[in-house]
C-alpha cells in the first residue's frame, strides 16, 4: 500500500515543480529503476536485456515530451516515483511466496485500496485542508456540484478499473517485464489519444513510438534467450 499510493503522490508532486509532459518523460526511465532494484535484491540480467531497454526509455521519452521546463526537483520526484513504482511487482512476488499468505490477487487488491483510501483523506485535510472548503463553495455557487461528483465517479470506476488490472498483470509477470511494458503501453496510449482527439502526431513523437515498440520485441527476444541460456545451465550443472 506505501509504495502503490507513494508513487502516485511522488508523480504528482513531481508534477507541481515541471510540467506535466517532463514528468513522464522521466517516468519512462522507470525500467532502470526496476533494475537497480532488481540488482540490489539478487537479481541478474543479461547485456542484452539491458540493451533493449535503451530503445524503450529513450522512444517512449521521445514520443512524451511535449516541451516545458525541467528542473531538479522535479525530476527528483519522478525518480522517487519510479522507485516507488517499480517496487509494487516485487512486493506482491514477496507476497505470493510468502506461506502464511491467503490472499488472492483480488484480496490482495482490495485491501490496497482501503488502506490507501483511509490514508488519503487524512493526508488531504492535513495538505489542503485550508482550499477543500472555498473550493465547494465555488462549485455550489456555480452550479457545477453535480458533474463534479459525477466526473469523480467516473474516474474512479476507471481508475479502480485500470489498477486491478495492472495488478494481475503484475502477477503474470516478472518486475523488469511489467517496468517495460509500462512505458510501451504510455507510448500506445499517446498514438490512441491522439487519434482519438484529432492531434497531429509530430515526427519525433512518430520516430519514439516505433523506436519504443522495436525495443519492446528486441526485449521479448533477449528475455527469452537469456531463459533458455538458464534452463541449459541448469541441466549441465
Amino acid at each position: 500500500s506505501a509504495v502503490w499510493t507513494g508513487g502516485f503522490i511522488l508523480f504528482n508532486v513531481s508534477a507541481l515543480h515541471m510540467s506535466p509532459g517532463m514528468v513522464n518523460v522521466v517516468r519512462c526511465m522507470e525500467p532502470l529503476a526496476t533494475i537497480c532494484v532488481g540488482f540490489a535484491l539478487g537479481q541478474r540480467f543479461s547485456l542484452q536485456v539491458l540493451a533493449t531497454l535503451f530503445p524503450i526509455c529513450g522512444g517512449v521519452a521521445m514520443a512524451s515530451a511535449s516541451g516545458g521546463s525541467i528542473n531538479s526537483a522535479g525530476v527528483f520526484f519522478a525518480m522517487l516515483s519510479n522507485l516507488a513504482f517499480c517496487c509494487r511487482p516485487f512486493c506482491l512476488q514477496r507476497l505470493h511466496g510468502n506461506k502464511l499468505n491467503q490472499l488472492d490477487d483480488l484480496a490482495i487488491f482490495f485491501n490496497v485500496s482501503v488502506v490507501s483510501a483511509l490514508f488519503l483523506p487524512a493526508l488531504e485535510l492535513v495538505v489542503e485542508a485550508s482550499e477543500v472548503l472555498p473550493a465547494m463553495q465555488t462549485l455550489v455557487a456555480s452550479d457545477r456540484l453535480g458533474s463534479f461528483a459525477f466526473d469523480m465517479l467516473a474516474s474512479s470506476i476507471a481508475f479502480f478499473f485500470y489498477q486491478f488490472i495492472q495488478l494481475l498483470v503484475m502477477s503474470k509477470f516478472s518486475p523488469l517485464a511489467n517496468s517495460v511494458l509500462t512505458p510501451i503501453v504510455k507510448a500506445f496510449t499517446i498514438v490512441t489519444l491522439n487519434l482519438f482527439y484529432g492531434d497531429r502526431i509530430s515526427v519525433i513523437s512518430a520516430s519514439g513510438i516505433v523506436l519504443s515498440v522495436g525495443g519492446g520485441y528486441l526485449f521479448t527476444r533477449a528475455k527469452s534467450a537469456q531463459k533458455k541460456a538458464e534452463d541449459t545451465l541448469k541441466k549441465t550443472t
